[in-house]
């Protein structure tokens, strides 16, 4: 049997929607490119990012014979519906569906389960989608499945930058694909178009990279405190992450939606959510009930109010502002009544401390 062609007909019978291959040896290079990254700080307070030794670019560390690593994505691109005003916040593409997590990690699974039966119990491995500090995207670029984007993101050329990736790390002796060649040319669009600057084209390694503390997604999901005063216009009406960089590039503008029902939005909240729909809940365990299996409950019942009184601020939603009022005078964590305070400012009202 040609074990990698029986693996390619597999992931495609699967719906994944391509599938690269890469030895399982140490990315050296990619490891201290992600070293100097986070001693520049842009790791921010993301601890799993912060560990020291970490696995990164070990295969190895993870599976002891390792010697190969399949690299699959899958497409989770759906086309947001025109904006439906003031009273909305938007909510980043691969969040529109369930929690993916969960999606391929059942996926994955099954992957594995089908090689095992035709392989045999000597087939050795674990699969992974964004649930270790894998350097992912090295990898996933190693397995010739495409290039490095200005925008830090894999861009693949029939797929754009809209895929997530996930990757079975085997003792199985496969031959490795060629890296793509590919390039964003003269092309600045992703860097332009952040509000906030977080692309940053001037570190050591010589190419853009992501200062997590300006980045609109982090701001928004991982940051479990308060965003800076000076950031929050620039977050617009992004409730949840940010597509940006993506929307604008041209490798992005003819891809297709994915086939995956998990992730279009009738699986789970869609493109956009409406704030007091988010500002009127009242407990962390309402707040899990609504979002429950969703990316959304990343940031917490904290989180996602703290952005939508950011939002409902930018956007001065008139349905907001009730809820804004109560909970600048009555909710008990302070970084929401703090962020409900200064929403209040921009509609042109007092801070809650004159009420």
């Amino acid at each position: 049997m040609d074990i990698k062609k029986r693996i390619v007909e597999i992931a495609f019978e699967m719906g994944f929607d391509a599938v690269g291959f890469s030895g399982a040896d140490e990315l050296e290079n990619s490891n201290n490119n992600f070293l100097v990254w986070r001693d520049k700080g842009y790791a921010a307070d993301m601890n799993y990012l912060l560990r020291e030794n970490p696995v990164n670019a070990k295969p190895k560390a993870l599976v002891t014979e390792a010697k190969s690593i399949i690299s699959l994505l899958v497409n989770y691109y759906t086309a947001a519906s025109e904006d439906p005003g003031n009273d909305f916040g938007r909510v980043a593409a691969y969040a529109v569906g369930v929690d993916y997590h969960k999606a391929l990690k059942k996926k994955i699974r099954e992957f594995q389960s089908i090689l095992t039966k035709e392989i045999g119990d000597n087939f050795i491995s674990r699969g992974f989608s964004d649930s270790v500090p894998l350097l992912e995207k090295s990898f996933a670029r190693n397995s010739g499945l495409g290039f490095f984007g200005k925008n830090t993101l894999i861009i693949n050329r029939p797929l754009g930058s809209y895929f997530f990736i996930a990757e079975i790390i085997s003792n199985l002796e496969i031959a490795a694909d060629s890296e793509t060649n590919g390039t964003c040319g003269k092309c600045t669009r992703c860097i332009d178009i952040c509000p906030t600057g977080a692309l940053d084209p001037i570190l050591e390694i010589g190419k853009p990279v992501l200062d997590s503390r300006l980045c609109i997604s982090y701001l928004t999901i991982e940051n479990k405190n308060s965003i800076l005063d000076s950031l929050r216009k620039k977050i617009g009406y992004w409730i949840f992450g940010c597509d940006l960089c993506q929307i604008v590039c041209p490798y992005n503008k003819k891809i297709k939606e994915t086939s995956w029902d998990e992730f279009k939005p009738i699986s789970g909240v869609g493109h956009w959510i409406r704030l007091k729909d988010v500002l009127s809940i009242k407990s962390e365990a309402e707040f899990r009930y609504k979002f429950s299996g969703t990316p959304l409950t990343r940031p917490k019942r904290r989180g996602l109010l703290r952005n939508a009184c950011v939002v409902a601020g930018n956007r001065q939603s008139e349905e907001a502002l009730p809820y804004l009022i109560d909970l600048s005078k009555n909710e008990e964590d302070p970084v929401i009544r703090e962020h409900a305070s200064w929403a209040l400012t921009e509609y042109g009202m007092l801070p809650v401390s004159s009420f």
